[in-house]
């Protein structure tokens, strides 16, 4: 069971996250991340990066930002948000995210799950799975 602290801090941090995405500043983003962080996208294959250190975090974020940016200023919204507390420091986050044009105009939308962890009293990411790439490389196919 997950305590309510935890499913607004966590909330909290995944909102954030998703501003920092849409004013495009990937400084910020990685900013919600520890280090070493794991991110792990599906594709035509399952690719697994691991982020050292926060400029690696920028270089892997600034190519997603620039996808986005071809399509506009999208917005993202959060749907279907479940946090699962291993402990009162670790938690599992899943959600679905979808993805809005101009005009509020559907783009696509992805599951991701986060692991993250309360460490030196904030809460940060420390590893993403995800199907987020192929939708968007879809999207901009179609635009």
């Amino acid at each position: 069971m997950t305590s309510t602290d935890t499913f607004s801090r966590v909330q909290a941090l995944l909102e954030s996250y998703r501003l920092a995405f849409e004013r495009f500043d990937a400084a910020a983003i990685a900013e919600h991340f520890a280090y070493p962080g794991h991110i792990a996208s599906d594709g035509a294959e399952v690719t697994l990066i691991s982020i050292a250190n926060q400029q690696d975090c920028i270089e892997a974020v600034d190519k997603v930002i620039a996808m986005h940016r071809q399509l506009g200023t999208p917005s993202g919204t959060i749907h279907d948000l479940s946090v699962i507390e291993l402990s009162p420091r670790l938690a599992l986050a899943s959600l679905r995210m979808e993805v809005r044009g101009l005009a509020a105009m559907w783009l696509y939308d992805f599951n991701a799950t986060y692991t993250v962890a309360k460490i030196n009293g904030s809460w940060l990411i420390v590893a993403i799975s995800h199907n987020q790439l192929p939708r968007l490389r879809a999207c901009l196919a179609q635009h």
